[in-house]
C-alpha cells in the first residue's frame, strides 16, 4: 500500500530560535497584555460627582488574594478596556475598610471578616455582572454620594501571606493590583 500524500498546500513548519513560553505568549495574536501594561493609563471617576453606587463588600483576602477569585482582576481589565474604547471614566473603585459601612450597614458588616473591602461601581448591571461570579459578598446602595464620600477609608490592604496551596496553573497576580482602583 503507498504512503498517503500530503495535500500541495499544506507546509511543513518552519523551525526556528526557541524561545521562552512567555515571549511566545506574548508576542502571539491576540495575546492579552499584562495587568499592569493594561492598567497604566485611564482615568478614574470625577471625584466630586454625585451618582448612585453599588457595593460589593467581601473579606480583603477573600477579594485580592484567594485563587478562585482571579477573574476579578481580569473583568475589571475587560471593563477598562470597554470604558476606555468608548472615551468613557472609569468607574469602579476600591475601598479598604470603608468609613460608610458601620455607620450606614452595621447589620452587614457584622456579617463580613476583616478587614473589608468594598467594590463599588454605579452601573447596576455591571455590577449585577460581578455579584454574580463573586459567590460570598454582599451588595448595598449608596446613593447620591461622590466619589470622595465613598471612597473614605480607614485602613489600608494589609500585606497577605502566599496562599499555602496555589492551585491555579498560573501564578497569582503580584499583591497590589488593586490599588490602581483607590483614590
Amino acid at each position: 500500500m503507498a504512503a498517503p500524500q500530503r495535500a500541495h498546500s499544506v507546509t511543513a513548519p518552519q523551525v526556528g530560535p526557541v524561545c521562552s513560553p512567555r515571549s511566545v505568549a506574548a508576542h502571539a495574536k491576540g495575546a492579552i497584555k499584562p495587568m499592569e501594561s493594561t492598567f497604566t493609563q485611564f482615568n478614574l471617576v470625577d471625584k466630586t460627582k454625585k451618582l448612585n453606587w453599588v457595593a460589593l463588600l467581601a473579606n480583603a483576602e477573600f477579594f485580592f488574594n484567594d485563587a478562585q477569585n482571579e477573574q476579578i482582576a481580569e473583568n475589571l481589565r475587560e471593563r477598562v478596556r470597554y470604558l476606555t474604547e468608548k472615551g468613557e471614566e472609569v468607574e469602579m473603585l476600591f475601598v479598604c475598610e470603608p468609613e460608610w459601612l458601620e455607620r450606614l450597614f452595621p447589620e452587614e458588616a457584622k456579617k463580613l471578616r476583616r478587614p473589608a473591602v468594598a467594590l463599588l461601581c454605579p452601573d447596576q448591571s455591571w455590577m449585577t455582572f460581578m455579584r454574580i461570579r463573586l459567590d460570598r459578598v454582599i451588595e448595598v446602595k449608596l446613593p447620591n454620594m461622590s466619589a470622595e464620600e465613598v471612597a473614605v477609608s480607614t485602613q489600608q490592604v494589609p500585606k497577605f501571606p502566599p496562599p499555602a496551596n496555589w492551585t491555579a496553573p498560573y501564578k497569582p497576580y503580584a499583591w497590589g493590583w488593586w490599588e490602581r482602583f483607590m483614590l
